[in-house]
């Protein structure tokens, strides 16, 4: 079903009848929000399974086609120092030698299938129906997008603010804020606010904020 097509328009009418925005409670201005469009979209579907398909089949060639050899590094690590280093490292203190690790680097040594890995790729698509998966995903996806199962009706300001990662103050229920953060900066107990006002000063005489500050703001509530 187009989302241009009469019979879109009439659904959509419909389903919107008598209805809120989610968020605000505005009874103006609302439109659809799928929060699982863009991950059920065509492309990124496309990508998702022909990302796995490659990863799946880069281990079936390497374990059919390719011989590796564990050659050593020269560095080693330790309880007492757990960051991989050369063994030849003086350190200040004397090192806990125990549980010593060797690193070791996979060196290819043989390929009886070099050059023709695209080939074979594409032979294992074809068999294991990845393209035939592919569009039946899509088509489960489109399917579940046109059914309104998932759809969570927003007013155009709110649908907006979730479109650049926001949702609305759940204690004032005016302002936005980033997902990131339980409330707006206006939102935070008073001793909370000055704390972080304070070390906005403090940082934007390091150089460290915009002028506006909201930098600091965003971080810290």
């Amino acid at each position: 079903m187009k989302r241009n097509s009469k019979e879109w328009k009439e659904k959509r009418a419909e389903f919107l009848k008598e209805k809120t925005c989610a968020w605000c409670g505005s009874s103006e201005n609302l439109c659809l929000h799928n929060p699982q469009a863009v991950s059920s979209s065509p492309g990124r579907i496309r990508s998702e399974i022909y990302g796995i398909a490659y990863e799946q089949f880069r281990e079936i060639y390497r374990q059919k086609y390719q011989k590796f050899e564990l050659i050593p590094t020269g560095k080693h690590r330790h309880k007492s120092h757990p960051n991989w280093h050369k063994a030849a490292t003086v350190h200040r203190a004397e090192p806990d030698h125990s549980d010593l690790e060797e690193q070791y680097k996979e060196v290819l040594i043989k390929d009886v299938q070099e050059g023709n890995f695209k080939k074979l790729y594409n032979e294992w698509l074809e068999e294991n129906r990845i393209k035939e998966l592919i569009e039946e995903e899509i088509e489960k996806a489109r399917e579940e997008c046109e059914s309104l199962e998932n759809v969570v009706v927003l007013c155009r300001r709110c649908h907006f603010a979730s479109l650049k990662g926001m949702d609305l103050c759940p204690v004032c229920r005016k302002k936005y804020k980033s997902l990131r953060y339980e409330t707006c900066f206006d939102c935070l107990p008073v001793g909370r606010k000055k704390e972080i006002l304070e070390r906005q000063v403090e940082l934007e005489t390091e150089g460290y904020v915009s002028e506006s500050g909201d930098d600091i703001k965003n971080e810290k509530s």
